[in-house]
């Protein structure tokens, strides 16, 4: 469960553009599976075509990557991504 700055339910609302995106994300992510799952193997074209799509859903949503542990001014990009709201999300400050 992530922690969050407010309890309150988030809804999002999506324009069919972004609907679309979220789709081919799917289809992306469903074939890559059927194929792996029949076959036993993975092709790297499928999975340039999900890492691509995967892109775009974190760019969509604004997606961050965690402050790390040890210095809140470093992401932590090997951590699972979150949303922008939660206390853990990186954002970069520029020191002057």
């Amino acid at each position: 469960m992530t922690k969050k700055k407010t309890q309150e339910p988030v809804t999002y609302l999506l324009q069919e553009d972004k609907a679309l995106e979220i789709l081919a994300l799917y289809n992306a992510l469903d074939t890559m599976l059927d194929d792996a799952g029949e076959t036993f193997d993975v092709s790297l074209s499928d999975l340039h075509s999900l890492r691509d799509e995967a892109w775009k859903l974190r760019g969509m949503f604004d997606f961050r990557s965690q402050k790390h542990d040890e210095d809140p001014d470093r992401p932590a990009h090997w951590m699972p991504q979150v949303l922008p709201d939660d206390d853990r999300a990186w954002y970069y400050n520029a020191k002057h």
